[in-house]
């Protein structure tokens, strides 16, 4: 839970705990307070409306940005890149991949999965084996870069399921000598399904390693820059032309989404083993996700000071109209005893049932409204870099966002109600009188 939302629920609790002690202690000031709301029923109801107004705003929003997190998410982590990832000590330190990897994979991921600790939180582990190249269709003449995945067949298929196939199937896991390719890379090749290809590379000793391989089937991941250049090829395939039993990297698809504590069970366990490795979660390693969420962030905090401006401003005026009218009203309840903070008391919870009232009806109208949205989505153009559009919902099992959508209207409108209170019990008794 972030910090403005701590502090938002201490605010929510301190309100209902008052509201709670003045319907116990002054059943007649919450009874006043309440019936005051609709001696100015015109007033009362466009406050409210622009209260809500503002309210279904944030919920309608904030559920469209939670879902775009979301899936931004999981495209990402299932692009090859799972939750959890351990490299070796040095391989953000060199620009030659070859010099930092992982050996004894096999004895690792044993080892790994031996831990009860770990294993009961994993979904999937597998290695994989980066490397890069020139890919060759002869019979087209056509040739290109390429950056290859060495990965394992059947953990590839939960690592890689935004990779849609388009054209033929995923890697066997029984023929070693077929390969996939992203879309942009088949399309410079000019290759079709069940064509040879010839792979070239520099191996980890230095020399040149040569495969001609089958093309198994072309996918689309909806990242153009990695759909022109990605391959995918059976781990040991990989391993032989580049002339290691190592893997660059080690990927960890967990069962849930808590990635922080996993993590430091993680590092606890290569601390225990002496172990020359790293471990990053997929948020750290994601530099487009980082700046798309801190991007739209921006925004949605943005759109949630504009509203609780107007809210500010709404209530404060409607709350100074009613003090200006209600002048000989105030005056003669101080005349006949009331003290200063008991009429303090009446305008704040006056304030305090205006919003509890625009909160619920934001909240109720923010579902009804997002049903209808959800029966059909919204068609979303592809994100910047990405080749795919997708249909977006909002996102309403947010227990954050259901509480922000409550918590605003309601928070706003006691703040707004203050200044009117002060002023409504620092009335000069003897000069409201003279008021006409």
């Amino acid at each position: 839970m972030s910090g403005q939302m701590v502090l938002a629920s201490i605010g929510i609790v301190i309100i209902l705990l008052f509201v709670l002690w003045c319907a116990i202690y002054c059943t007649r000031d919450v009874k006043f307070a309440f019936l005051n709301l609709f001696r100015h029923k015109r007033r009362t109801l466009s406050t409210l409306a622009a209260i809500m107004l503002g309210g279904i705003s944030i919920f309608l929003y904030g559920g469209f940005i939670d879902y775009s997190f979301w899936i931004l998410k999981e495209q990402t982590i299932r692009t090859n890149i799972g939750h959890v990832q351990i490299y070796d000590q040095n391989y953000f330190e060199t620009s030659n991949k070859n010099k930092s990897l992982i050996e004894n994979y096999r004895a690792l991921k044993e080892a790994i999965l031996k831990e009860p600790e770990l294993a009961q939180e994993i979904s999937t582990l597998s290695g994989q084996l980066e490397f890069s190249g020139v890919i060759s269709q002869y019979e087209s003449e056509t040739s290109s870069y390429f950056a290859a995945l060495g990965v394992e067949p059947l953990p590839a298929l939960k690592l890689g399921a935004f990779d849609r196939l388009i054209v033929g199937s995923d890697l066997s896991r029984v023929k070693t000598n077929e390969i996939t390719l992203g879309s942009g890379l088949a399309k410079t090749l000019n290759a079709r399904y069940g064509d040879w290809l010839d792979v070239l590379v520099v191996n980890t000793q230095g020399g040149q390693g040569a495969l001609s391989m089958k093309l198994r089937g072309i996918f689309e991941s909806g990242i153009k820059d990695y759909d022109d250049v990605a391959m995918k090829i059976p781990l040991e395939t990989a391993q032989r032309i580049m002339g290691t039993e190592s893997v660059s990297k080690v990927i960890i698809l967990l069962n849930g989404d808590d990635t922080t504590a996993f993590c430091e069970k993680l590092r606890l366990f290569i601390a225990k083993h002496h172990l020359p490795l790293i471990v990053k979660d997929w948020k750290e390693i994601s530099i487009f996700y980082q700046q798309v969420e801190g991007l739209l962030s921006g925004i949605y905090f943005f759109i949630k000071v504009i509203v609780c401006l107007t809210v500010i401003f709404m209530i404060s005026n409607a709350m100074t109209m009613s003090v200006i009218e209600r002048t000989r009203e105030i005056t003669t309840l101080r005349a006949i005893g009331l003290k200063p903070r008991h009429v303090t008391r009446l305008f704040i919870l006056e304030g305090i049932f205006i919003g509890m009232i625009g909160a619920g009806g934001s909240l109720a109208i923010g579902y009804l409204i997002a049903t209808v949205i959800n029966l059909n989505g919204i068609a979303m153009p592809p994100s910047p870099g990405q080749s795919l559009g997708y249909t977006a919902f909002i996102k309403t099992d947010s227990f954050t966002l259901n509480g922000i959508t409550l918590a605003i209207p309601l928070l706003t409108a006691v703040i707004a109600s203050l200044l009117p209170a002060l002023r409504a019990s620092k009335l000069n008794i003897s000069d409201a009188f003279k008021f006409s």
